[in-house]
């Protein structure tokens, strides 16, 4: 049977991580929790995304995205990350099949020799008699110039690739998230080579302006079986304030239309 619905990814910021320094451009009073929170949850609303996939979101944070949404239709899941991190990664969906969930903790280690607790967060679902497996993360940042085989993020992305879609090739696979990396660095291009292609390729545009430097560091990369439109973002530049009024989070929501004959 065809696959037709639209899937989305984002940073939504988590409080804990608000320094208001970082963000001198933002006025004090978008970063109270309860408004921010109100604000995040019409920005997902207006996405209307059949599958919403969430970065930084803190036990707080996904209920009162629970109590907005849940009317909408949507359910949710969140598994948050271990070594007294404050936030995890979060799905919700209004899909009729969820098939179940499971939190996949990675292997790395901090540089104190404990495991980092970073995770992804996998959700199958029966997407029109096929079956649809959605992994949502947020991979690592580790120094650009640390090598190959040291960085953090590039362990954590092969682990997913390995352990996950490669053990299960019959899938349709989508993984997403805020991968701290950017477009042509080898973290990304190592989903290309796993075979998987980014719904955004030759289109990028920045997804936050961290240090007032633009980047897209949020990706969505899915099994060559579906077909990706994705949608265009709106400008964002170095002035762009983020957090603002009318942006919630340090992030653009990235999304797309996947269809499958």
């Amino acid at each position: 049977m065809a696959v037709d619905l639209r899937i989305a990814s984002y940073n939504i910021l988590a409080d804990a991580y608000v320094k208001p320094e970082w963000f001198p451009h933002t006025p004090a009073d978008v970063f109270q929790p309860q408004r921010r929170q109100e604000a995040l949850a019409r920005r997902i609303a207006g996405l209307d995304a059949d599958i919403v996939c969430l970065q930084e979101v803190e036990p707080g944070s996904f209920a009162a995205l629970q109590r907005a949404l849940e009317p909408r239709g949507y359910a949710g899941v969140l598994a948050l990350k271990q070594q007294g991190r404050p936030d995890g990664c979060a799905v919700f969906h209004r899909l009729e099949r969820c098939l179940g969930h499971r939190a996949h903790y990675f292997k790395d280690r901090l540089e104190d020799g404990r495991i980092s607790g970073h995770l992804a967060l996998v959700v199958d679902f029966d997407a029109g008699g096929d079956r649809l497996r959605v992994a949502c993360t947020h991979l690592r940042w580790d120094r650009p110039d640390r090598p190959v085989e040291q960085h953090q993020g590039m362990q954590e992305a092969a682990e997913l690739l390995e352990e996950l879609v490669r053990r299960d090739p019959e899938a349709l696979w989508v993984v997403c998230g805020d991968f701290n990396a950017q477009p042509g660095e080898p973290l990304v291009r190592a989903f290309a080579a796993a075979g998987l292609l980014d719904a955004y390729e030759g289109r990028h545009q920045p997804t936050c302006n961290a240090n007032g430097i633009p980047k897209a560091i949020d990706f969505l990369f899915h099994s060559r079986a579906l077909q990706a439109q994705p949608v265009r973002l709106p400008e964002l530049d170095d002035r762009t304030p983020m957090p603002s009024e009318t942006e919630p989070s340090d992030h653009l929501p990235i999304a797309a239309r996947l269809l499958h004959a």
